[in-house]
């Protein structure tokens, strides 16, 4: 049908957003789902990581990412 908009579907619960939307990278999201996929850290001003396709809080994004031994990870803010 023209003129009707396509709803994006969240990809944390599945359904549709409505209203507020929160774009990372090709995903979307409802403001209340963007959240650490280990501790529901609502990341909103706080920053995100994607590790294999999931959103994580700085703490369990460097948790999943040990560097090769005898390198220190650091973080770069873009």
């Amino acid at each position: 049908m023209p003129g009707v908009q396509k709803v994006p579907q969240c990809d944390k619960c599945g359904s549709g957003i409505l209203g507020t939307v929160v774009k990372a990278r090709d995903k979307y999201r409802h403001p209340e789902c963007f959240v650490c996929s280990d501790c529901d850290l609502n990341l909103k001003q706080k920053g995100y990581f994607f590790v294999e396709g999931q959103l994580y809080c700085e703490a369990h994004a460097r948790a999943r990412m040990r560097p090769p031994e005898g390198y220190e990870a650091v973080t770069v803010y873009p």
